[in-house]
């Protein structure tokens, strides 16, 4: 097995673009019940939010899914997901808030708010290295 790289824990970025604000949680999810435990918990804490856009990778199946949640197709959920593979994290989960402020940022601009979230929430992450390893004891007279 080779070892892989994924987050501890939780983390959180915020960032503001033309008036709108993208707050992204990342988190450890191991499981595909863990991570929609995670976006629902999200969503539940922001139900007032125009947009909870997400994005996960499990190593367990080699699973990746990824929302749009309402947003243009693939301005939000893909850049996400890409923002966490170049990374090259895996058991990982990011969802991204968004309150809409009242200015339209056009495909480009979303594209590069959701990345740079995405990407900041990964930054505060606490990043480890899994690897398979085996204690093994000897009894030598």
């Amino acid at each position: 097995m080779e070892a892989y790289k994924t987050i501890q824990g939780t983390a959180q970025a915020r960032i503001e673009e033309k008036k709108s604000e993208f707050i992204a949680h990342a988190a450890f999810a191991d499981t595909e019940e863990k991570a929609l435990a995670f976006l629902n918990g999200i969503r539940a804490k922001h139900r007032t939010a125009n947009h909870n856009v997400y994005a996960y990778i499990l190593r367990d199946g080699a699973r990746m899914r990824y929302s749009d949640d309402g947003e243009p197709a693939k301005t939000s959920g893909l850049p996400t997901l890409e923002a966490i593979r170049h990374a090259g994290l895996v058991d990982c989960i990011v969802v991204t808030t968004r309150y809409f402020g009242g200015t339209l940022l056009g495909t480009g601009g979303l594209v590069r708010a959701y990345s740079h979230s995405c990407a900041l929430a990964l930054d505060a992450a606490q990043v480890s290295i899994m690897e398979l390893t085996q204690r093994v004891l000897f009894d030598v007279p």
